[in-house]
């Protein structure tokens, strides 16, 4: 919304500042037809559920009538995968206001944990019509509840570790590769950090290792606290209790 306000106290200076000179000139500027997006860089979503943001529009004059502008995404700018949000594909700004609102539904398992998710949004053009830069938003996760911390040390064989995080129905909410099977970490050297965020309730953290002979120590880690931490030496694999307040 500071870079709307920013862009109409501009115009508004120059109108001024032309009046002085020239009542013409200044009359054409305020009829200049233009409309812009808020700026909105950042939304969050918990990572297991689905969040409605309110996003605002504004023009810079007012008409007697509603006012309806196309919205379209920009797929040369959008990293984000499809199935992340959902946009309308118009916005209505009512009679006698120059400020319009749409929601976005953000999809938050959809969106990718890395954080680097970029939805960008723009208006379709009409004639005679100004319109304001692309919005780019960073979709992230963001978790409302302290994350368990998988650390893994790794031994000499990473390939040979298998594990996962089911839910009290039985459901897989993590794992270490989807499908499921092993051979997540071939070839790589020291270990792993995982971040998982998950809902109160009562998981069964389960790892296993494809040879047989445990596969190197590895710790659960919960509001800074350690609450399982395991030598690594447990055979083919071993279940933890895990609970989450």
């Amino acid at each position: 919304m500071k870079k709307i306000l920013y862009i109409f106290t501009l115009m508004l200076s120059i109108v001024l500042i032309t009046n002085c000179e020239e009542n013409t000139d200044s009359a054409k500027i305020l009829e200049i037809n233009y409309v812009g997006f808020e700026s909105k860089p950042l939304l969050g979503v918990d990572p297991t559920a689905t969040a409605t943001e309110e996003i605002k529009i504004a023009t810079s004059n007012t008409t007697s009538a509603d006012r309806t502008f196309n919205i379209v995404v920009n797929t040369d700018m959008t990293t984000a995968d499809a199935s992340a949000y959902t946009v309308p594909s118009s916005v209505t700004v009512p009679a006698n206001s120059n400020i319009g609102t749409f929601n976005i539904d953000i999809v938050g398992p959809n969106v990718n944990p890395s954080g680097d998710d970029i939805l960008a949004l723009d208006f379709v053009s009409q004639e005679g019509l100004h319109i304001g830069a692309t919005m780019e938003i960073n979709l992230k996760q963001v978790c409302p509840n302290p994350e368990l911390i998988l650390d893994i040390t790794f031994d000499g064989f990473p390939e040979e570790i298998y594990w996962r995080i089911r839910d009290s129905s039985d459901t897989t909410i993590f794992e270490s590769a989807t499908p499921a099977a092993f051979g997540a970490y071939d070839g790589l050297t020291g270990g792993i950090s995982r971040a998982m965020c998950l809902a109160s309730g009562s998981y069964t953290f389960t790892i296993f290792d494809g040879y047989g002979d445990g596969a190197g120590p590895y710790s659960l880690t919960f509001d800074g606290e350690v609450i399982y931490a395991s030598d690594g030496v447990y055979g083919d694999g071993e279940s933890v209790s895990v609970t989450i307040p």
